[in-house]
């Protein structure tokens, strides 16, 4: 029985130590790249003034599996983005651009989550600079593509440009691909949609984006569209883009736009950061037919 003590005693010592030893931490890290390319912290911006925001992120040890980007300008806060994601390892460097508001203040907070389900923050704040930035727009007046199963039209969009190819043709020019449009029968009712390559339901209708490397995700303001916030005339009168990015309402967009029937006017935000207007010209109700739209985007 004396010979078992020893044993006993490093049993219970490794046990003891076992339990002081500390698990590695798994806090995710944010950073906010400084210099002449970015906007920086306390200074002053004209509305309607772009403002460019790096980050870095690295995940703690675990994959980064969300970034959420908040504005809260004069004390009221909004979700500009909320993008899901999983990057397991290298990291995430990205620059972020938006278009100053006209609140006196706007504080701008980026929060990063890891698969931990631990998260970080960083914050900056921009003040509201003399005068007046609104930009110059880009204006295409008439670009017609086609649903689903039309096969005359092109369906393949860039909201930029106001190009647009078919799947053969389309072939280089992914990276370019903001929008596409289909038709179906949703909770009973007839809808003309619009849609992006990177929404997961466009598959349906365009099995060719599962192929792509790189897949935008221009995001629709829904709620604006199905409430007729933005009138045609509205639309028509846009003269720089104040209209554009006050038009959007980022707690309310999908990267799929359903009811766009003819008359409505979508606003828009493209996969890098430009603000935009959708007007449906015509829109068939047939999946083999087509839609006519016009743009009004920022340069």
């Amino acid at each position: 029985m004396a010979k078992r003590i020893p044993v006993i005693l490093l049993l219970l010592f490794l046990a003891a130590t076992g339990c002081d030893t500390e698990e590695p931490g798994t806090t995710p890290l944010i950073l906010l790249r400084t210099g002449n390319e970015f906007t920086a912290d306390g200074s002053a911006v004209a509305p309607g003034g772009t403002l460019r925001f790096g980050i870095s992120v690295s995940g703690g040890g675990g994959a980064i599996t969300n970034l959420v980007v908040r504005r809260i300008s004069d004390g009221v806060s909004v979700t500009e983005s909320d993008r899901g994601m999983y990057i397991s390892y290298g990291g995430l460097d990205t620059t972020l651009t938006y278009t100053r508001g006209y609140g006196q203040t706007e504080r701008w907070i980026f929060s990063v989550m890891n698969s931990y389900r631990d998260t970080a923050s960083v914050s900056m704040t921009v003040l509201k600079g003399a005068g007046s930035a609104w930009g110059e727009i880009n204006y295409h007046p008439s670009v017609r593509i086609g649903l689903q199963d039309n096969s005359s039209l092109p369906h393949f969009v860039d909201l930029h440009s106001g190009s647009a190819w078919n799947a053969a043709g389309v072939s280089g020019h992914e990276a370019d691909v903001d929008m596409a449009a289909f038709w179906y029968i949703t909770s009973g009712n007839s809808s003309p949609t619009l849609t992006c390559p990177a929404y997961s339901s466009a598959l349906t209708y365009y099995p060719l984006f599962s192929s792509w490397s790189v897949r935008n995700q221009t995001m629709f303001d829904y709620y604006t569209s199905d409430n007729d916030l933005v009138t045609e005339a509205m639309f028509d009168e846009a003269v720089n883009d104040s209209l554009l990015v006050n038009a959007y309402r980022p707690g309310s967009v999908s990267g799929l736009s359903k009811y766009a029937y003819t008359g409505k006017v979508v606003p828009f935000r493209t996969a890098n950061g430009k603000y935009g207007l959708i007007k449906v010209i015509r829109a068939d109700e047939v999946a083999t037919g087509e839609m006519e739209i016009a743009i009004r985007i920022q340069k």
